[in-house]
């Protein structure tokens, strides 16, 4: 695939017969490879496409029988591809969608600029959409696709859809409650896999009795967290409200909790929905999120805000989490409970235009990426910034906005990940270090907060929260934004 002469001597060999490659190539090579893979991934689900259409027309033309015609068509690809029928089936759907549908998802994917897990993410999330919809949101999407991961453009493009059309992504919601189950699914070893579809609130609700059960046991109970979960799930579904301690301590206090529950009424735990003050009240439609989850429309933000076990988490998003001003307190609640300025007009941008304009930005102004001294452009720390810890209403907020990790690339949810001050706290000398602000703080994953730490790629918070990427041994550069602004 890779000519010696426009390589730089890739094909060169050496006495034990493997091929000898000048590192300074490898960057464009990798860089070929997956835009040849891509391009080879669009021939064949695009092929696909054609292939089982001239198959299925033929036979209904003989037969006249739609199942006969769909089967045959299905049956061949699955064979020649030799995979399942219903991986063939999503090869076709694709094709199909990319043929009738999204015919500038389907040129970038054809040209190797997009790869096959973004492209079925951009197929998956507007199957069912109005086509309307679809046309006017595709070049959005697109610019989304090229810059953000699957998992953070699947969630970027229900944001989009939700604030488009919020009375469509209402209905489909309530369509889709027909279609909740619970399987049970074979896997090795003798274990099986448990799988539930649930509405959103469900799924979250349930994960938080779990893990409430799961820790209804000591410190040292010998099973690991993983497994008192799935304990607590038998437990919960054998109608016990928490787990047996393990310890083996005849003074453990856990072991004397009655695992058995009296309580006839179904208790739901607190959980958070992060929107807008005006999308709540209804006078504007931006996509709400629940913490731990994603992504909600609107609609359905406030029939869950209307129920007391929930609590929403109201922020003004661009001016408190970029820290460039003092935070209301508000000694009323735990959490920040302020007002969003200057979004009832302003028309929603997806994840990949904020990148791109950010990016734009730092091209006319490199001086922006300097290293800031993490005061947030504060005179005075607001209380609680020379602390390294940030308060509950601090943290929420900062997980709220970010929604996932920082890093780029990087999907792990925010409420997985650890805050970081950007710029690092000083304990010794906390005044003069970085503060414990919103515009000092960012979610980072375990791992990713390792190469921070090791300052192998070196972050700088831009202004809404974009954060600019430096990798210190390449100088190569990466802009992410948070999942909301």
């Amino acid at each position: 695939m890779f000519d010696n002469r426009s390589a730089g001597g890739v094909g060169t060999v050496v006495d034990d017969g493997r091929p000898v490659v000048d590192p300074l190539v490898l960057p464009d090579m990798l860089f070929a490879t997956a835009q040849s893979e891509n391009m080879l991934a669009a021939q064949k689900v695009l092929g696909a496409s054609m292939l089982s259409e001239s198959r299925f027309n033929a036979e209904l033309d003989v037969s006249g029988d739609v199942d006969k015609a769909w089967r045959i068509a299905c049956n061949e690809i699955a064979v020649m591809l030799t995979c399942s029928r219903r991986t063939a089936e999503v090869h076709i759907e694709i094709g199909d969608a990319l043929r009738e549908f999204l015919p500038l998802t389907r040129a970038a994917f054809a040209a190797g600029e997009l790869d096959y897990a973004r492209v079925r993410k951009i197929v998956d999330g507007l199957t069912g959409a109005d086509p309307e919809a679809i046309a006017a949101l595709e070049r959005r999407i697109l610019a989304s696709a090229h810059r953000l991961p699957p998992g953070q453009l699947e969630r970027d493009i229900e944001r989009q859809l939700f604030a488009y059309d919020p009375d469509a992504a209402a209905e489909r919601r309530r369509k889709m409650l027909e279609h909740r189950d619970v399987r049970t699914r074979a896997d090795r070893h003798g274990l099986a896999q448990l799988q539930a579809t649930l509405s959103a609130n469900e799924a979250v609700e349930a994960l938080g009795l779990i893990n409430e059960a799961a820790g209804s046991v000591c410190n040292r109970d010998p099973r690991n967290v993983s497994t008192r979960r799935a304990d607590a799930l038998v437990a919960l579904l054998h109608g016990e409200q928490g787990l047996t301690c393990q310890c083996g301590s005849e003074t453990c206090e856990a072991a004397s909790t009655p695992a058995r529950s009296t309580a006839p009424s179904r208790r739901k735990p607190l959980l958070h929905i992060v929107c807008d003050l005006a999308t709540l009240l209804g006078l504007t439609s931006d996509a709400a999120s629940i913490d731990g989850y994603g992504p909600i429309d609107p609609d359905f933000a406030r029939e869950l805000a209307a129920d007391s076990t929930w609590q929403a988490l109201f922020a003004d998003f661009r001016a408190q989490a970029a820290g460039n001003r003092p935070r209301r307190q508000h000694a009323s609640t735990a959490l920040p409970l302020v007002t969003r300025r200057d979004r009832l007009s302003r028309e929603p941008k997806g994840c990949g235009d904020r990148i791109r304009a950010m990016q734009r930005l730092v091209a006319r102004t490199p001086d922006i990426v300097r290293r800031s001294d993490g005061h947030g452009a504060q005179p005075d720390p607001p209380p609680g910034a020379l602390t390294y810890a940030p308060g509950a209403a601090l943290a929420a907020l900062v997980r709220a906005v970010d929604g996932h990790c920082r890093f780029p690339g990087c999907s792990v949810p925010a409420n997985r990940c650890q805050l970081d001050h950007i710029t690092e706290f000083d304990p010794s000398d906390p005044r003069r270090g970085g503060w414990t602000i919103a515009g000092n703080l960012q979610c980072l994953c375990r791992h990713h907060h390792q190469v921070k730490t090791y300052r192998l790629w070196t972050p700088v918070m831009l202004e809404d929260r974009a954060i600019h990427w430096t990798d210190s041994t390449s100088g190569s550069t990466a802009v992410t934004v948070p999942e909301r602004h």
